[in-house]
């Protein structure tokens, strides 16, 4: 996984975490989140934690998430620890939960003659879905898709039933962190890619002429479109995927092509060109 990459799972979900998803935080330390806390520490530097809340029992809980190991990891999450004993005078209930899709063991302890400190690590893979996806809270129905999944067609009907009921303006934004997400699990993402058109493509689009809200269940027409408009560049070698985020996040959001450049690792140009392709195909449908 590249620094830009890293940078986009990384922000989203913070963004996902900020919106204190209850269930999920329940299911991480036994009990309740009352209280988003302040996570920023200006100090000699700008530091933020992931998440810090205060729990019902009063504690203080602190989330780091990882997508890849980190060795100074413990470093870290002790001065962390020492922040948030400086503002709120308690040390806090601490875990990293790692998101990645390889197995690896982050270092969850420090130990040096008279230091002795450690922290919790959790897979998220190791957190059955159900509870989350059964949730009324949409952020813990984003994170479920990171989580264990038993029952693969179970999830999405529940996913899509819960996205439906969202405002469409912000359905969009939830959708564009669901696609991010997805990423992280190639498996799946293959397995959503190739559902059939059947109720099985996610999401449901409710009006196609009014909500361009489409992740692989794009027209076929457009599709058609599309792919003559980059042919070229793929046999050049432009990575298929690249080109197909760039092209979801076009018909998905609002984003602009410079911000698309950059998530996609594309050429500007080439944002540019899918995007006409686009706007051509749709005109002539």
């Amino acid at each position: 996984m590249n620094k830009k990459e890293k940078f986009v799972y990384d922000r989203t979900l913070r963004d996902i975490v900020q919106g204190i998803p209850k269930k999920f935080i329940e299911i991480l330390t036994g009990k309740k989140a009352i209280e988003l806390l302040d996570s920023s520490f200006p100090k000699v530097e700008e530091r933020r934690a992931d998440l810090i809340v205060r729990l019902e029992t009063d504690e203080i809980f602190h989330l780091e998430i990882q997508s890849t190991d980190d060795k100074n990891m413990p470093i870290r999450m002790l001065r962390y620890a020492s922040m948030i004993f400086d503002r709120y005078g308690k040390f806090p209930k601490q875990l990293v939960l790692y998101i990645g899709e390889k197995n690896i063991k982050i270092q969850n302890k420090i130990e040096y003659e008279n230091i002795r400190y450690s922290y919790e690590v959790k897979n998220i893979k190791d957190i059955n879905c159900k509870e989350l996806i059964e949730s009324e809270d949409i952020n813990d129905n984003i994170l479920a898709i990171l989580c264990k999944i038993d029952d693969f067609d179970f999830f999405i009907k529940k996913l899509k039933s819960k996205l439906l009921k969202i405002e469409e303006s912000k359905r969009k934004d939830y959708l564009t962190k669901l696609f991010y997400l997805m990423r992280l699990r190639p498996n799946l993402y293959e397995k959503i890619k190739n559902l059939n058109e059947e109720e099985k493509i996610m999401p449901i689009t409710i009006d196609k002429e009014k909500d361009p809200l489409y992740v692989e269940g794009i027209e076929k027409g457009i599709e058609k479109g599309i792919e003559k408009g980059i042919k070229k560049g793929i046999e050049k070698g432009i990575d298929i995927e690249k080109i197909n985020l760039a092209k979801n996040l076009i018909l998905n959001t609002d984003m602009d092509i410079e911000k698309i450049a950059f998530l996609t690792e594309l050429d500007v140009k080439r944002v540019e060109k899918i995007k006409s392709e686009i706007q051509k195909t749709k005109g002539e449908n």
